[in-house]
């Protein structure tokens, strides 16, 4: 077998080549996969006493259901319970809104969890570069709320269609950005 001889004046190179590779993969990692950006703190009572007014008004009405729908500006702080604390994705994907898609992810919580929306520093950065609020809807169930982030992204949508010939090239991507975490 044989064996592959570096020479030395290369080798120093080499080595700063691969921390360096490994230093922007780490980067890469955290600013489009890591949810570790805290959004927004939900108030869970708050939400049920929303609900629960919402209910009232709408006794003659038993098949509407009632909903939250918030727009709120995004925290731009680091919340290490976005790492520690539970989460339960319940599913994602793209619904038509007048003349464009939106991207949501759909999240469960248990009954009187608190709860918390976590983003990566990505789409916590692109939120606020193109001055938007954070949109969330909040629907009761009947073992918890159903948290559904939504994403405006229609741009992309178009992009990702011509370079691949699908749709939903960047729904796996898109489903990682914006998390919504319990206490467990």
């Amino acid at each position: 077998m044989r064996r592959i001889n570096i020479p030395t004046r290369l080798k120093g190179h080499v080595l700063t080549i691969i921390l360096c590779s490994g230093i922007i993969s780490i980067g890469l990692y955290i600013s489009f996969l890591a949810a570790i950006v805290r959004a927004k703190i939900i108030d869970i009572d708050n939400v049920h006493k929303q609900l629960e007014l919402q209910s009232e008004a709408q006794l003659d009405h038993p098949r509407v259901l009632p909903k939250i729908a918030e727009q709120r500006r995004l925290n731009h702080r680091p919340d290490f319970r976005c790492l520690s604390w539970a989460a339960n994705q319940v599913g994602s994907g793209w619904k038509p809104e007048d003349d464009h898609s939106v991207f949501f992810i759909d999240y469960y919580i248990p009954p009187d969890r608190k709860a918390i929306i976590c983003t990566t520093p990505a789409l916590a950065t692109a939120i606020t570069a193109v001055e938007k609020p954070l949109l969330y809807e909040i629907y009761p169930t009947d073992y918890g709320l159903h948290i559904r982030i939504i994403i405006g992204v229609s741009e992309a949508v178009e992009p990702c269609k011509r370079l691949t010939g699908n749709v939903n090239c960047t729904n796996s991507l898109l489903s990682q950005q914006a998390v919504v975490k319990y206490e467990p």
